[in-house]
């Protein structure tokens, strides 16, 4: 069986987004899945078993219709933080490796900053609690490998309001990517870009394949 990759969205999106980082992971010959779930609507526990239901749909229950370490996970923004969350919950996933591209594991700025609206409050929704508030000491568990690409291009709504810290891909700090454990880089491009950049795509198929970054 071929390797397998799972795309997992970030906050307010559907994982169409994905359709150039798809195509070139089809082309390297990996199997691509995306993996959709209401970021709003329900908590960081739920979607994260919520993916491991879905991991289980496409590859049997416990996954055991996969060889240990050939399904990795490719997660943008919050889904980083759905996938690590998932790997905590279901330590016994075989999966290999996860990348998370502009996930804010130290907490969002700019989310906490819009939920202090009234109406920004409704649109972070479950979003917030545990995950974007910050208030997690989010680290790589044991025996995972976890690559953390950001952007550091601030070209964003976040930064021109907010003046979110800098640097940043303008949405999201790179200090607030830092997650202890995993293996990191940065790349010249905004929040959204880091899922249509070709030298993005290069980065996550350089980890997927040996577990280091690309530079």
């Amino acid at each position: 069986m071929s390797e397998s990759v799972v795309l997992v969205h970030g906050l307010w999106l559907d994982g169409t987004e994905f359709k150039w980082l798809d195509l070139h992971l089809r082309r390297a010959g990996f199997r691509v899945l995306t993996f959709h779930y209401p970021t709003v609507r329900r908590g960081l526990d739920q979607n994260a078993d919520g993916l491991w239901e879905f991991l289980e749909l496409r590859f049997g229950t416990g996954m055991r219709n996969v060889q240990p370490g050939s399904v990795h996970l490719i997660c943008h923004s919050l889904g980083g933080l759905v996938g690590l969350r998932m790997l905590e919950r279901h330590p016994e996933a075989p999966v290999g490796r996860m990348v998370a591209l502009g996930s804010p594991f130290q907490g969002s700025f700019s989310a906490q900053r819009l939920a202090r609206w009234p109406v920004g409050s409704w649109f972070l929704g479950e979003s917030m609690r545990g995950a974007l508030d910050g208030k997690y000491a989010w680290r790589v568990p044991e025996g995972r490998s976890v690559g953390v690409l950001a952007g550091t291009l601030p070209l964003g709504l976040s930064h021109m309001i907010w003046g979110v810290e800098s640097p940043n891909d303008g949405v999201v700090a790179v200090s607030e990517t830092c997650l202890p454990g995993a293996v990191h880089a940065t790349l010249s491009v905004m929040h959204v870009g880091l899922v249509f950049s070709r030298r993005a795509a290069h980065w996550v198929q350089h980890f997927i394949r040996t577990g280091e970054s690309a530079w």
